[in-house]
């Protein structure tokens, strides 16, 4: 299963990481489309920051990881999406 790895920090936190890495997509996809080369890890990494941030509850990751990094400790949220199109989201610090 592919993964998405978001590393917030305490200036940037996992929802503008999201929004960011998403709109980056975007635009790159949209320069390569019409192109020569494969687009579907592009159109799976977008459908899952998509679904992350309007489909789930964005502020209860906010708040996990931020607890995290207020400690000192490292954090990631890993983003997946199953083969039925089903994102699951967990935090590892």
């Amino acid at each position: 299963m592919k993964k998405i790895l978001l590393e917030p920090t305490l200036s940037k936190c996992v929802e503008t990481l999201a929004k960011e890495r998403y709109w980056s997509l975007v635009d790159e996809y949209g320069r390569r489309i019409g192109k020569e080369g494969a687009l579907e890890d592009l159109e799976w990494e977008i459908e899952t920051l998509r679904t992350f941030l309007e489909h789930m509850d964005v502020a209860q990751y906010r708040r996990l990881t931020e607890a995290h990094l207020e400690q000192g400790r490292k954090v990631r949220l890993v983003l997946e999406m199953t083969d039925e199109g089903v994102v699951h989201a967990r935090v590892q610090a």
